[in-house]
């Protein structure tokens, strides 16, 4: 009912609205006209006063609120109501309709505008045909409307309630099917969608029968599947499975980055393009066709600007029959191609560092063996000789066993609270005599007081010895060789400057490198074995440290320990 009712209450709205837009469209062409024809006659040769009078004629037609008549340059020819008359008020139910026209000779020139404003009211009365007109249009519209929606409403009900029931379904709210039935009070449409509801009902039931029955099997097969995709996943090396189209079906982890490739550049392509060795699909086809495995490729691969070595190793799966997918597994060996060549050079350097003290030992015992050989002197220095080169031998065969323990990681520290002030005034003292046989200054500067450092005193001794030494060795007669101790809040600093020949650039960035000694002469004419610098970097990296280097050819070098303090409350005592 409320329906009905708003439904005519619309209906009458539209009805209003349509009457009044067609009213004024008749009062704005009646003021049109009149504004014209009026133009048209004063623009038509009359004298000024007929104008006039043809003006007030018009004025005094009934609806007419005001004239005016404007010339050219504005001027005003004619105005009604005239100066001092008042303007006729409009009423509550009055409306103003404004029309305006260009007032001209026969000639055409313009004599200015005429401006007609009619007054008039809504007279519901006097139009009531165009009202009602419109009312029975709207009535019948609105009738109609709701006789389409009552007919509607019966075959959309059923529509809706089965939308609803398929949201829920979708939402997950409900999934029992048996509950989505529709009502058979909402028509032909609910039953047959019972129907559907009943059909599907039953063919899950099947499915999940059948899927109960495969339940047990199938949950131990996909748990096995998971388990081995993700051990192979996790392999260390690289897993690639090739079919008998020479096809990539699988690549774990390992394998894509150890070919810096994303999975999509991998899987289903084409081995050799795959892994960019055309020379590791060859092997697999070959291995394909004789069932053979075992077979190993080493691959240069470069990325950028970095290169590394790759080991493919073919292993076909089946030795049944030819052409059977083939696992290829993939191993970096860079970095065991590094640890060769470093294994060979050590033994290189060290065989030839090994060669020049067992030379002379070899050769001033033969000498005292000689049959008839009784020159004293000439058997004490060989006896000095070899004692020299005996201790020459067992220093270096200590370096190198000390070194290859720090570099392992398998050197044992005696940790303690060391004075590195003591320490320092020692290994100085222990160097003097060498700094005297060549004149060199060999200074030591210490602050006030220093904290002492968490390490190892003995290789921190060795740290020092081998910097002290270096910078005596290197420096020529009458040199200086200058050690300084400088502390902070965190840290200590141990710099060993000296004015010898210096270190050029391009041997500066290989100096802590064992065996590695500059190719200048000046270094060659002294005797080491370059192991030194690499024991002492080494020994302070050991401690939490590192060694700097700064250095010019011909002005010197400066060496510079960092070490940390043992703890904060010898830093907060050092800065009290």
């Amino acid at each position: 009912m409320a329906i009905i009712f708003t439904g005519f209450a619309a209906a009458y709205l539209v009805a209003r609205n349509a009457w009044e837009e067609q009213t004024t469209a008749a009062r704005q062409a009646e003021a049109a006209r009149l504004a014209t024809l009026t133009a048209d006659a004063i623009g038509s040769g009359m004298q000024s006063g007929t104008a006039t009078a043809l003006l007030r004629q018009v004025a005094q037609r009934p609806g007419v609120h005001a004239i005016q008549w404007t010339g050219p340059a504005g001027e005003v020819r004619f105005v009604w109501p005239s100066p001092g008359h008042a303007v006729p008020t409009l009423t509550a139910v009055e409306d103003l309709t404004v029309a305006a026209a260009n007032v001209r000779t026969p000639e055409g020139v313009l004599e200015g505008t005429l401006r007609i404003e009619l007054a008039g009211a809504w007279d519901l009365a006097s139009d009531s045909h165009l009202f009602w007109n419109w009312a029975i249009a709207a009535c019948t519209t609105l009738i109609v409307f709701v006789l389409l929606y009552r007919r509607l409403r019966g075959h959309l009900r059923p529509l809706a309630a089965l939308h609803q029931n398929l949201e829920h379904y979708a939402a997950g709210i409900e999934r029992q099917l048996e509950a989505l039935t529709l009502g058979d009070a909402l028509g032909a449409t609910a039953q047959s969608w019972n129907m559907l509801i009943r059909e599907f009902a039953a063919a899950r039931q099947q499915l999940e029968t059948v899927r109960r029955a495969n339940q047990t099997g199938d949950i131990l097969t996909r748990f096995e599947g998971a388990i081995f995709r993700r051990v192979v996943d996790r392999l260390p090396f690289g897993v690639l499975c090739v079919n008998s189209d020479q096809t990539v079906t699988y690549a774990n982890g390992s394998a894509l980055a150890l070919l810096g490739a994303r999975s999509e550049a991998v899987l289903g392509q084409p081995l050799g393009e795959a892994v960019g060795a055309p020379a590791v699909a060859a092997a697999v086809s070959g291995a394909q066709a004789r069932s053979s495995a075992g077979l190993a490729i080493d691959h240069t691969l470069t990325t950028g600007e970095s290169e590394t070595t790759l080991r493919f190793r073919v292993l076909p799966l089946s030795d049944e029959a030819a052409g059977g997918e083939t696992l290829v597994s993939i191993e970096d060996i860079g970095r065991l191609k590094e640890s060769e060549r470093a294994r060979d050079n050590f033994l290189y350097h060290v065989t030839h560092e090994l060669r020049t003290p067992l030379t002379s030992i070899h050769a001033y015992a033969e000498t005292l063996t000689r049959p008839g050989f009784d020159d004293e002197q000439t058997r004490k220095e060989c006896y000095n000789v070899i004692m020299s080169e005996t201790r020459r031998l067992s220093s270096l065969v200590e370096d190198i066993l000390s070194l290859s323990q720090l570099e392992v990681g398998t050197a044992r520290l005696d940790v303690g609270d060391v004075d590195l002030v003591r320490l320092i005034r020692q290994m100085v003292q222990d160097n003097l005599g060498a700094a005297d046989e060549k004149r060199i200054d060999l200074t030591l500067t210490l602050p006030p007081k220093a904290p002492k450092v968490r390490g190892d005193k003995q290789r921190l001794s060795v740290l020092l010895m081998n910097l002290i030494g270096n910078a005596i060795k290197y420096t020529p007669e009458n040199g200086t060789v200058q050690v300084t101790l400088t502390v902070s809040e965190q840290r200590v600093a141990i710099s060993v400057r000296d004015t010898g020949i210096g270190i050029a650039p391009e041997d500066q960035a290989h100096i802590f490198e064992k065996f590695y000694r500059a190719s200048d002469d000046k270094v060659q004419a002294v005797a080491g074995t370059g192991l030194g610098l690499a024991i002492a970097r080494e020994v302070a990296r050991l401690h939490g440290g590192d060694i700097h280097l700064q250095s010019e050819p011909g002005q010197g070098s400066t060496f510079t320990v960092e070490l940390p303090v043992s703890n904060t409350e010898s830093a907060e005592a050092f800065a009290r």
